[in-house]
């Protein structure tokens, strides 16, 4: 039963994210979980140069989770979003990590469903990383990694019951270094 429950609501989630770009009826938030809030954490990066940069997402969890709903947005230029890798994250064990990168590669939705395997136990470490490029005619521009929502996916965690609760979130950014000023 929990299979199905969670494989529709997802299905459900993902699916409509990328039809639904037209109106969309919009819902109270569930409420924050009150016992110790579990956090969603976004790396702050760096850059000396240009190319490729990588974003860690860790997460840290209080109880057992069954999924997780990450939709994500770029806030300033610079950048797009090339993919998602889970290895050698928490979740790397399911089967299920579905990805959906917006067509303006300025947004993605992503997270982890338990189906047959384990649930996600109790613990804080790497959920997963996200990999972009810089836009060279705007690379040295500022970008904040940001929670959004895109129609319907919101920043969710969900218990092993089925009850789903919005997590803290601390947003991620990425900087350019200062060139180094000339000796004269």
């Amino acid at each position: 039963m929990r299979i199905i429950t969670l494989l529709l609501s997802l299905t459900t989630i993902f699916c409509l994210s990328v039809a639904s770009m037209g109106q969309v009826e919009m819902k109270p938030a569930p409420p924050i979980d009150e016992k110790s809030p579990d956090t969603l954490f976004i790396e702050k990066v760096t850059l000396a140069g240009s190319g490729q940069v990588a974003v860690k997402f860790e997460f840290a969890n209080d109880q057992q989770l069954a999924a997780l709903t990450i939709p994500i947005t770029l806030k300033g230029g610079g950048y797009r979003i090339d993919s998602v890798s889970f290895a050698d994250g928490r979740v790397a064990y399911l089967k299920m990590l579905p990805v959906t990168i917006q067509e303006d590669k300025k947004s993605v939705i992503f997270g982890a469903v338990c189906m047959t395997e384990n649930y996600i136990p109790e613990g804080r470490g790497l959920m997963a990383t996200l990999f972009l490029s810089t836009v060279e005619e705007e690379k040295n521009n500022p970008a904040i990694i940001d929670t959004t929502t895109i129609g319907p996916a919101t920043l969710l965690f969900t218990k092993t019951n089925s009850v789903s609760f919005v997590p803290q979130f601390i947003a991620g950014s990425i900087t350019h270094e200062k060139p180094a000023k000339p000796k004269e």
